[in-house]
């Protein structure tokens, strides 16, 4: 355990203390879109619907922000891992495998919530949004355990190797994944088929899960159902491809 909380630290040092890029994309830019679509683009709404857009809007970024951190960030640190030999390195130190990866993703879920609180703090104190501390408390927590997938999804794509695929593979998740899952904009604008595309992905039915929740204080157990399969899923294709990998002696042990 001593070794494991050690290691632990060590990640939350080299990622959280010395990655000032964080910080600027992955909080700043779902804030710029926040405002944006709750201060500038507003023509047109109705007062009465407008703190209902501005608390949905809220979720969304919340998740969008989570993307950045869980997918980009994460894909671009173990991809570095693997290219400097850190994780050589790791492998010469007395922890597992599971060890490094759930220490990575401790260090990558403490990223989100400061987001997450972050963006909160913008929706209460500029668009005085009416949130108890118990309420915000439960809704941090539900968006934190519900981007576990969009971790694994980073960890999926780092296995690409190559700083050109893995920067292609995200850009190719992430952007078409926030516009389909109605992250920047309702999908009910969007076409019919693209909107059945979309309500099958994790982010719109964790999306779904935190507004039931902000609304009417309900579970909703379909969304927890999906997100749960993609998360077995996304898991398993991680271990297959990992193995591969092992057995062509692609990756460092």
């Amino acid at each position: 355990m001593t070794n494991y909380l050690f290691q632990t630290k060590i990640n939350f040092e080299r990622i959280v203390l010395r990655n000032k890029a964080f910080f600027l994309f992955d909080m700043l830019l779902p804030i710029t879109f926040y405002l944006l679509y709750t201060k500038i683009l507003t023509t047109g709404i109705p007062a009465n619907a407008m703190a209902v857009w501005n608390e949905d809007y809220l979720v969304s970024m919340m998740i969008y922000s989570c993307m950045l951190g869980g997918i980009i960030t994460t894909s671009n640190t173990l991809l570095d891992d693997q290219t400097s030999h850190f994780k050589l390195f790791i492998s010469l130190k007395p922890i597992s495998k599971f060890q490094y990866y759930s220490s990575m993703a401790l260090v990558f879920i403490f990223l989100n919530l400061i987001s997450s609180i972050l963006i909160c703090s913008v929706g209460i104190f500029i668009n005085h949004i009416d949130l108890s501390l118990h309420l915000l408390i439960i809704l941090i927590c539900i968006n934190l355990l519900g981007t576990i997938p969009l971790i694994l999804i980073g960890a999926l794509i780092s296995l690409a190797k190559g700083s050109n695929t893995v920067n292609l593979l995200n850009n190719l998740v992430v952007f078409p994944l926030a516009i389909i899952s109605g992250l920047w904009w309702p999908i009910r604008i969007m076409p019919d088929w693209l909107q059945r595309i979309g309500k099958i992905m994790p982010t719109y039915q964790l999306s779904n899960l935190e507004q039931t929740f902000l609304h009417t204080g309900s579970i909703n157990w379909h969304a927890i159902i999906n997100i749960s399969a993609w998360l077995v899923i996304i898991a398993l294709l991680f271990l297959v491809l990992s193995r591969i990998q092992k057995r062509k002696g692609s990756i460092f042990e």
